[in-house]
């Protein structure tokens, strides 16, 4: 068995060094999100849905940083180590992310880091409403922590064949997304920092040069968002930034994936189209087709999106991962509109009745009745 598993990692390593050397996309089909497991429990669900559900093609592994380093200088890799190994065992690729913000460990701040003190603005979200903290994205202290991290992470796993991707994160608030404090207070704070599009776009860059040297097999993935209604130039920078200089391997994700609608009009959506066939790309569902149905939509009109923008792969959330009567139902419609093509899939939509206009999207308008009557 040893001997087959150890075929098995040498088997993808190839795989993936043929990829890169080729320019295809060394991640393809569809992800899940996964949460570092912290419990047997969470182990026992997640094996099981490695084992059992064949639509996946690999899993994102996400861990925050405080969880990392709660030391000074040291740093615990058991609970990334435990799940790695359950994909060993059973031959699947994943990805590592590893967040800042407000996942940034408090040791961090005890050392002189710039703190910028906001509220947690996801509604979505347990902490909704609570203070919170990340750090300055270009205070030097922070980086220095956040750059050593990020060797002592690729120490660890740049070389494991099942890795790979990674996401560049740097500059995060409350997860993988490029998304920063935004509200009217926030932005005075950021403002009174004098220069901040310049000072931003300076961080990007360092750590698309400090990620992508950490890993050098591996893609580099930018999940783009919306910051401080900065101008789509503002993230071409990077992009072009991270295409030009590591043309095989930088990847740049949309994270607001849905199925309530066609997504063109959407920020990260149109930079997806328009690089599509210049930069890796995929997509990250905005909810769980299985969380709630009104938030990310029909899947038919989420698949239709993928195919506009010929996503290269696609995460699911937890619960759809886990479900492989959903994550079948994804694949079988997904395989479906590629060979199909978006114009004939979309005709397809239109003369089922399944396909849906911008009017037909009630749901932020139910959110925004929903906040009205909450006052």
């Amino acid at each position: 068995m040893r001997m087959f598993l150890c075929l098995v990692a040498m088997a993808i390593s190839d795989r993936a060094s043929l990829l890169a050397e080729s320019g295809s996309p060394l991640r393809t089909g569809l992800w899940v999100t996964q949460r570092v497991p912290e419990n047997t429990g969470e182990m026992t669900q997640f094996e099981s849905m490695v084992q059992t559900n064949p639509h996946l093609s690999g899993v994102c592994l996400g861990r925050g940083w405080k969880h990392l380093e709660k030391q000074p200088g040291q740093f615990d890799f058991s609970a990334i180590d435990a799940a790695v190994e359950v994909l060993r065992r059973n031959g699947r690729v994943y990805e590592l992310g590893v967040y800042p913000g407000v996942d940034t460990p408090p040791l961090i701040y005890q050392e002189g880091a710039q703190p910028f003190q906001t509220r947690a603005s996801n509604p979505h979200r347990s902490n909704f409403g609570q203070a919170v903290v990340i750090p300055v994205p270009w205070d030097p202290i922070y980086q220095s922590h956040f750059s050593h991290m990020i060797q002592q992470v690729g120490e660890r796993y740049a070389a494991d064949p099942l890795c790979v991707s990674v996401v560049l994160t740097c500059a995060n608030f409350m997860g993988a997304e490029m998304h920063l404090p935004d509200s009217p207070e926030d932005r005075a704070k950021w403002n009174a920092m004098g220069n901040r599009e310049a000072k931003l776009l300076e961080v990007y860059k360092k750590y698309t040069d400090e990620w992508a040297k950490a890993f050098p097999r591996q893609a580099i993935s930018l999940h783009l968002s919306q910051v401080w209604n900065l101008p789509s130039s503002f993230f071409e920078q990077i992009i072009n930034y991270g295409v030009n200089k590591y043309p095989e391997r930088f990847t740049i994700q949309n994270c607001q994936l849905s199925g309530r609608k066609e997504d063109t009009g959407l920020q990260s959506y149109d930079l997806i189209q328009k690089y599509q066939d210049r930069a890796h790309h995929g997509f990250q569902s905005v909810a769980g087709f299985s969380h709630s149905g009104e938030r990310m939509g029909s899947i038919p009109m989420a698949v239709l999106n993928v195919v506009h923008a010929k996503g290269e792969y696609w995460e699911l959330w937890h619960g759809d991962g886990l479900s492989i009567e959903i994550s079948a139902a994804v694949d079988k419609a997904w395989q479906e509109a590629k060979q199909l093509g978006y114009d004939a899939y979309k005709k397809k939509l239109i003369a089922e009745g399944s396909y849906r206009q911008k009017s037909d999207d009630h749901y932020r308008a139910n959110i925004r009745r929903e906040k009205v009557a909450g006052h």
